[in-house]
């Protein structure tokens, strides 16, 4: 399949710059608002760190927590203005970027904010509370303006599918009737995998020995969010690709009449992904493309209609590929 390259009109591109660069700004700037809004309110020193037990241990003046706010809001702008001039080729990346820099600033804000109120009316911001409640909310907000930064941004691909298989695409002959499946499951290995217990670990013992039991909460989030995503099973047959973790979830579809055309692709998982597990490619040639990486070597690529790819490692990914784009001819008559 040849490609050509589409970017993103000036329309579309302001979209993608008001998402990612306007957002964090707008986020800070209540932030900012609502902070000096309290001033006469709160104690000439304002706690901002608490200790593994809950007590406050540091702390900045009142008059200074409205500009870390602003700051932290304009380099999260400027990161996320330099980031989409820089993959303005890929809209994919560009939604990535601003749900990044808006729901990153939105809970950063939110958590400031939210940490600060209960201080109102202290003398000695010692007493000050660390409260959960806080935290819950804000990474909440953080979700919700991520979502919507996300929606802001319209979709666009860089390289537009041309319509058929390339001579050279791997392809396995189908017959009429003949019902075909193939199916194999990849897990992650030793590396990724201690990785993985070791940041649930660690955060499970920070929430006991700091009895922070909302910490341990999280913990068991992401216990559980690791086991489904240790290992996936990939299927390909007449309904096309489907990719499917350890309790079902999570649960990724492509049918056959959404599939341009398969190939194969060698994945380095930090340098083309930036790691393991669910992610997406932001630079070099798989740029914009969503990958399943659990182990890195050979990969299984699927492009889609709408110019969308994704990647799974897998091993016999060349099997795949020829069953798909073979079940693709058999279903259009040759392409």
């Amino acid at each position: 399949m040849t490609e050509h390259r589409v970017g993103p009109t000036r329309g579309v591109l302001a979209r993608a710059l008001v998402a990612a660069a306007g957002l964090p700004l707008v986020a800070g700037a209540v932030g900012v608002v609502v902070v000096r809004s309290w001033q006469d309110d709160l104690p000439a020193r304002v706690a901002t760190h608490w200790g593994l037990d809950g007590t406050a241990d540091g702390f900045s003046r009142v008059s200074v927590v409205p500009w870390l706010i602003a700051g932290f809001a304009a380099a999260f702008a400027v990161l996320g203005l330099a980031l989409v001039l820089a993959v303005r080729a890929d809209g994919t990346v560009s939604r990535a970027v601003a749900a990044t820099t808006a729901g990153t600033t939105a809970f950063v804000t939110a958590l400031v904010v939210g940490l600060t109120e209960p201080q109102r009316g202290l003398a000695d911001a010692t007493d000050a509370p660390l409260e959960g409640t806080a935290v819950l909310a804000a990474a909440a907000v953080g979700v919700v303006v991520a979502v919507l930064a996300a929606l802001l941004v319209p979709r666009w691909h860089a390289n537009a599918p041309s319509g058929h298989l390339s001579a050279d695409a791997p392809r396995l002959a189908v017959g009429a009737d003949e019902r075909v499946v193939w199916t194999r499951s990849v897990a992650h290995g030793s590396l990724p995998a201690l990785v993985l217990v070791a940041g649930v670990g660690v955060t499970a013992v920070v929430a006991v020995v700091g009895r922070q039991w909302w910490v341990l909460g999280l913990s068991g989030v992401m216990a559980v969010l690791a086991a489904a995503l240790f290992s996936v099973t990939v299927t390909v047959d007449q309904r096309g690709l489907t990719v499917r973790g350890r309790f079902g979830w999570p649960r990724m579809h492509t049918s056959l009449d959404r599939i341009e055309r398969a190939g194969t692709v060698t994945v380095r998982p930090v340098r083309d992904f930036g790691g393991y597990g669910y992610r997406l490619s932001a630079m070099g040639p798989l740029r914009g493309t969503r990958g399943y990486v659990l182990r890195g070597g050979e990969a299984l690529l699927v492009e889609r209609t709408d110019g969308v790819r994704t990647v799974v490692t897998v091993d016999d990914a060349a099997t795949a590929a020829g069953l798909l784009n073979g079940l693709l001819e058999r279903r259009f008559g040759g392409v």
